[in-house]
């Protein structure tokens, strides 16, 4: 390959990770806090709680809770909050009237890298004119990060393959599989070594405090499992009789080192099931070890003259070859679809660019993979130029593609930000008498705190409300037995108020009942919300002859719902509610059901009681989805909700 040539790649690969690399964004992104972002407090909170993304490491990270004046206020160090991996809190003394500042510097536990933000809070005041919404943003992309995954990364590919193709025979008779495999051993220990700084740095801590952390003991188990490739890599060299299992131990012990690497990295983090998604990048990055490491070691065996013998090992390794693409490819392919939530995430995340550049040169490196298994290899035995002109351009973008998953290692993939941000409620009504339009908001979907506005306006001419007077009265429409309760709302601007409460404590439906005053009259506008919750699956049993048996798993054991007949029109739904898991009748005090078709409203069915914990409800089935919910209240107090999801055939 011509100097010109390698320098026009090189800096398309770099033009690539430079345009990939324009933005970095959170990982321990803020999912939830208490106190609520621009909460109206009525008195001083006793701890401060912080809920993200990814599982942050409380020995470095800190919540500060500042004054106006910018003193700190906290009374304690930040804690782990116990039974919640995933919150920090920091207990804070009586506070007084005023605005406050809840200023946070994470780092994840997962990965080290850091997030810092802040959001503001008041009691017995509006933090109005201040940030009172949380911003959330991460330090810039750290250069020796990068270079020091590549590094790791470069290594270990070059330590897999050089292993692999001296046990496999294609390295070579001249021993430079083992050469290739000792330096690609000396660049992951550096690599390691650079990152264990970029991570102390990041951390703002000792090594020794680091170290204590389960990014550091990441650390140590990389440092371990090239140790053993170290150890191994000897034995190959002083003991030719066993040779070729002792390359076979390096390689298994840098592919350890890869399965350390990639648990500390995003694929743990993700939302799908994280042994699935360690497991596919582990094998992406084998292959890859396995396809361009042992590339180079093949080039490095096969100089000089062409002969048999070289033509044997370029075959050998172009089926080894063959099938490390498909895995490439299978595994990149299922790790880009789980770490994007879209595919404007391609162009409109730096994540998703990174992605692309990475897509382009693996999709270039197929190309000339293709063209060498189909022109070049039938002519090794006499003509070996063709294969080394073209295998040492692949070489090039490999080393360009290294780069990018390097740089992927410290960017934030789009479903972290996704997941991060916290899904507000909206919903609109007008009083009975057609005067007054509300339209309600609530910054969370959770149950707990949250802040409420309210924009009031004139249902005929769309003009802000002036109104003395605005509250709002909770209900809860599936848990009869629960008081409302009522909050106050102050004016924040024409025809807007506002107000925080933790008044839907929990998930369900909710009437709120807007009540607007305005001189000697007043209005009560009716409203909805239903605060979602992650419904478990349920399981169905279904016997010919027979009504079908949902089954749901829930706090205290089963709810059962058997829909007879499940048909469109007049149906009898039973519920049967059952103690664990061995089937004994759980005794209820009261069940509320619920019926919905497709994405309409909820709609409270009436029940009977025929034991203790069984129940049956009136419910007319509509054909298509169909949604029933059951809310059981035990002697106890407990409560517990399941939801099943009917596909409802025509009657």
């Amino acid at each position: 390959m011509t100097g010109r040539r390698a320098a026009t790649l090189l800096t398309v690969a770099g033009l690539l990770v430079g345009l990939a690399a324009q933005q970095a964004g959170a990982h321990a992104g803020l999912t939830t806090s208490d106190p609520v972002p621009g909460a109206e407090l009525g008195a001083s909170p006793e701890t401060v709680r912080l809920s993200f993304s990814e599982q942050p490491q409380a020995s470095l990270s800190t919540i500060s809770v500042l004054d106006s004046s910018g003193t700190p206020q906290q009374s304690g160090d930040t804690q782990p909050v116990g039974g919640d991996p995933l919150s920090l809190s920091v207990p804070v003394p009586r506070l007084g009237r005023g605005v406050y500042t809840v200023s946070y510097r994470v780092v994840s536990a997962v990965d080290g890298h850091a997030t810092a933000g802040a959001y503001a809070f008041g009691i017995r005041v509006s933090p109005t004119g201040v940030a009172a919404t949380a911003t959330t943003a991460s330090p810039a992309t750290s250069a020796l990060e990068v270079i020091a995954r590549w590094l790791l990364l470069l290594g270990l590919v070059a330590l897999i393959g050089a292993a692999v193709a001296g046990a496999a025979g294609f390295g070579g008779p001249r021993g430079t599989d083992l050469i290739l495999a000792a330096a690609g051993w000396l660049a992951s220990v550096a690599g390691l070594v650079l990152l264990a700084v970029a991570q102390r740095r990041t951390a703002g801590s000792s090594l020794g405090d680091l170290l204590d952390t389960s990014v550091g003991s990441a650390l140590v188990w990389r440092a371990v499992a090239l140790a053993a490739a170290g150890a191994a890599l000897l034995v190959a060299r002083r003991r030719p009789r066993v040779r070729r299992w002792a390359l076979v131990a390096a390689a298994i012990a840098a592919i350890a080192a890869i399965a350390v690497h990639v648990g500390a990295g995003h694929a743990a983090a993700g939302g799908w099931p994280a042994g699935l998604t360690v497991t596919t990048q582990v094998a992406h990055f084998a292959a890859a070890g396995i396809w361009f490491g042992g590339l180079a070691a093949l080039l490095l065996g096969i100089r000089g003259a062409p002969s048999a013998t070289k033509a044997a090992a370029v075959r050998r390794f172009a089926v080894v070859a063959a099938a490390a693409l498909v895995v490439v490819f299978v595994t990149g392919t299922v790790r880009a679809v789980d770490e994007l939530s879209s595919w404007g995430d391609l162009f409109d995340t730096g994540y998703g660019r990174a992605v692309l550049a990475k897509l382009v040169l693996i999709a270039i490196i197929f190309g000339l993979a293709a063209r060498n298994r189909r022109r070049s290899v039938p002519t090794a035995e006499t003509d070996l130029g063709p294969l080394r002109r073209t295998s040492q351009v692949e070489l090039v973008l490999a080393i360009g593609a290294l780069g990018v998953a390097a740089l992927l290692g410290t960017l934030a993939p789009p479903v972290s930000g996704q997941s991060a941000a916290t899904t507000g409620l909206s919903t609109s009504g007008s009083d009975f008498g057609t005067t007054v339009e509300v339209t309600l908001t609530a910054v969370s979907d959770e149950p707990g705190p949250n802040r409420f506005v309210a924009d009031v306006v004139d249902h005929d001419s769309g003009d802000p409300v002036d109104a003395g007077r605005v509250s709002l009265t909770f209900t809860p429409l599936d848990d009869p037995g629960v008081a409302a309760s009522t909050l106050e709302l102050k004016r924040v601007g024409d025809g807007s108020y506002a107000g925080s409460g933790a008044n839907m404590a929990f998930d369900g439906r909710w009437g709120v009942a807007a009540l607007i005053e305005r001189g000697g009259d007043s209005v009560e506008v009716p409203l909805e919300l239903d605060l979602p919750v992650a419904e478990p699956i349920p399981s169905v049993v279904r016997i010919p002859g027979e009504p079908p048996q949902y089954t749901i798993g829930v706090e205290f054991g089963l709810i059962r719902i058997t829909p007879d007949p499940e048909l469109a029109g007049p149906s009898k739904v039973y519920v049967r509610l059952y103690e664990g898991a061995e089937d004994l009748p759980a005794p209820t005090d009261q069940v509320v059901v619920t019926g919905a078709a497709g994405d309409g409203p909820a709609e409270q069915k009436p029940v009977t009681r025929l034991t203790r914990s069984r129940f049956v409800a009136d419910i007319d089935l509509v054909a298509g989805p169909y949604t029933i919910t059951v809310v059981a209240h035990r002697p106890d107090g407990a409560r517990t909700r399941g939801a099943v999801e009917l596909d409802v055939p025509a009657g």
